[in-house]
Protein backbone atom coordinates (compact mmCIF):
# COMPACT_ATOMS: atom_id res chain seq x y z
CA UNK A 1 0.00 0.00 0.00
CA UNK A 2 2.97 2.23 0.01
CA UNK A 3 2.35 3.36 -3.55
CA UNK A 4 -1.21 3.89 -2.86
CA UNK A 5 -3.19 7.28 -3.88
CA UNK A 6 -6.56 7.28 -3.05
CA UNK A 7 -9.45 7.73 -5.32
CA UNK A 8 -9.48 11.21 -4.43
CA UNK A 9 -6.56 12.61 -5.31
CA UNK A 10 -7.39 11.00 -9.42
CA UNK A 11 -10.95 12.70 -8.96
CA UNK A 12 -8.95 16.59 -7.77
CA UNK A 13 -6.53 16.14 -10.63
CA UNK A 14 -9.48 15.78 -13.39
CA UNK A 15 -11.36 18.44 -11.59
CA UNK A 16 -8.31 20.78 -11.44
CA UNK A 17 -7.80 20.69 -14.57
CA UNK A 18 -11.12 20.90 -15.96
CA UNK A 19 -11.16 23.87 -13.83
CA UNK A 20 -8.01 25.51 -15.42
CA UNK A 21 -9.18 25.25 -18.82
CA UNK A 22 -12.46 26.92 -18.18
CA UNK A 23 -11.17 29.33 -16.61
CA UNK A 24 -8.08 29.72 -19.26
CA UNK A 25 -10.54 29.93 -22.00
CA UNK A 26 -13.51 32.34 -19.87
CA UNK A 27 -10.52 34.80 -20.02
CA UNK A 28 -9.58 34.53 -23.86
CA UNK A 29 -13.01 35.00 -24.09
CA UNK A 30 -13.26 38.21 -22.01
CA UNK A 31 -14.82 37.08 -18.81
CA UNK A 32 -11.21 37.58 -16.91
CA UNK A 33 -13.15 38.71 -13.89
CA UNK A 34 -14.66 35.40 -13.59
CA UNK A 35 -13.19 33.01 -10.65
CA UNK A 36 -13.61 29.59 -10.10
CA UNK A 37 -15.58 30.68 -6.28
CA UNK A 38 -17.88 31.95 -8.44
CA UNK A 39 -18.60 28.81 -10.47
CA UNK A 40 -20.44 28.04 -6.99
CA UNK A 41 -23.52 29.76 -8.08
CA UNK A 42 -23.26 28.99 -11.82
CA UNK A 43 -23.37 25.37 -10.88
CA UNK A 44 -26.17 25.55 -8.52
CA UNK A 45 -28.58 28.50 -9.09
CA UNK A 46 -32.17 27.28 -9.86
CA UNK A 47 -33.86 28.77 -13.36
CA UNK A 48 -36.80 30.49 -10.98
CA UNK A 49 -34.04 31.91 -8.49
CA UNK A 50 -32.48 31.12 -5.68
CA UNK A 51 -31.72 31.83 -2.24
CA UNK A 52 -28.37 32.79 -0.84
CA UNK A 53 -29.19 30.27 1.96
CA UNK A 54 -29.55 27.42 -1.04
CA UNK A 55 -26.41 28.43 -2.80
CA UNK A 56 -24.42 28.07 0.24
CA UNK A 57 -26.06 24.85 1.48
CA UNK A 58 -25.28 23.00 -1.66
CA UNK A 59 -22.40 24.56 -2.56
CA UNK A 60 -21.17 23.65 1.54
CA UNK A 61 -19.71 26.94 2.34
CA UNK A 62 -21.34 29.50 4.48
CA UNK A 63 -24.09 31.47 4.28
CA UNK A 64 -21.74 34.69 4.40
CA UNK A 65 -18.71 33.86 2.02
CA UNK A 66 -21.57 32.83 -0.57
CA UNK A 67 -23.14 36.14 0.29
CA UNK A 68 -19.77 37.69 -1.12
CA UNK A 69 -19.88 36.08 -4.08
CA UNK A 70 -23.41 36.51 -4.87
CA UNK A 71 -23.10 39.95 -4.50
CA UNK A 72 -19.78 40.33 -6.60
CA UNK A 73 -21.81 38.88 -9.57
CA UNK A 74 -24.37 41.23 -9.16
CA UNK A 75 -22.50 44.01 -9.01
CA UNK A 76 -21.00 42.44 -12.52
CA UNK A 77 -24.12 42.24 -13.94
CA UNK A 78 -24.36 38.41 -14.04
CA UNK A 79 -26.74 38.07 -11.21
CA UNK A 80 -30.22 40.16 -9.93
CA UNK A 81 -32.53 40.06 -7.46
CA UNK A 82 -36.33 39.72 -7.66
CA UNK A 83 -38.88 39.05 -4.69
CA UNK A 84 -39.61 35.16 -3.48
CA UNK A 85 -42.79 34.84 -3.84
CA UNK A 86 -43.25 32.06 -1.71
CA UNK A 87 -41.90 34.63 1.11
CA UNK A 88 -41.95 38.14 0.74
CA UNK A 89 -39.51 38.79 3.31
CA UNK A 90 -36.95 37.24 1.03
CA UNK A 91 -35.30 37.59 -1.83
CA UNK A 92 -34.05 35.51 -4.64
CA UNK A 93 -30.90 35.95 -7.20
CA UNK A 94 -31.69 35.21 -10.36
CA UNK A 95 -28.91 35.09 -13.74
CA UNK A 96 -29.13 38.04 -15.77
CA UNK A 97 -29.16 37.92 -20.09
CA UNK A 98 -25.38 38.26 -19.27
CA UNK A 99 -25.46 35.31 -16.64
CA UNK A 100 -27.07 32.83 -18.45
CA UNK A 101 -24.95 33.91 -21.57
CA UNK A 102 -21.76 33.23 -19.21
CA UNK A 103 -23.12 29.34 -18.01
CA UNK A 104 -23.63 28.27 -21.57
CA UNK A 105 -20.40 29.55 -22.41
CA UNK A 106 -19.34 27.38 -19.68
CA UNK A 107 -20.80 24.56 -20.22
CA UNK A 108 -19.99 24.44 -23.85
CA UNK A 109 -16.64 25.08 -22.57
CA UNK A 110 -16.45 21.91 -20.67
CA UNK A 111 -18.57 19.42 -22.85
CA UNK A 112 -15.51 20.27 -25.24
CA UNK A 113 -12.92 19.46 -22.28
CA UNK A 114 -14.72 16.32 -21.85
CA UNK A 115 -14.73 15.27 -25.42
CA UNK A 116 -11.14 14.88 -24.77
CA UNK A 117 -11.03 12.45 -22.04
CA UNK A 118 -13.95 10.79 -24.31
CA UNK A 119 -11.44 10.46 -26.97
CA UNK A 120 -8.14 9.55 -24.82
CA UNK A 121 -10.89 6.50 -23.55
CA UNK A 122 -13.09 6.04 -26.54
CA UNK A 123 -16.21 6.72 -26.21
CA UNK A 124 -17.55 3.88 -24.68
CA UNK A 125 -15.43 3.36 -21.72
CA UNK A 126 -16.08 7.02 -21.44
CA UNK A 127 -19.77 6.62 -21.27
CA UNK A 128 -19.11 4.04 -18.65
CA UNK A 129 -16.84 6.37 -16.58
CA UNK A 130 -19.69 8.80 -16.42
CA UNK A 131 -22.04 5.86 -15.50
CA UNK A 132 -20.06 5.22 -12.58
CA UNK A 133 -18.93 8.62 -11.71
CA UNK A 134 -23.16 9.21 -11.45
CA UNK A 135 -24.03 5.98 -9.70
CA UNK A 136 -21.39 6.69 -6.92
CA UNK A 137 -22.90 10.10 -6.62
CA UNK A 138 -26.45 9.15 -6.24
Amino acid sequence: MQNYKNTGVYLRQLLDSLIDNLHNELEVAGYGEIRPTHGTVFQYIKEEGSRITELAAEAKITKQSMSAIVYELEEKGYLERKPDESDKRAVLFVLTTKGRELRALGRSINHAFEKRWEARLGEKQYQEFRKYLEELCS
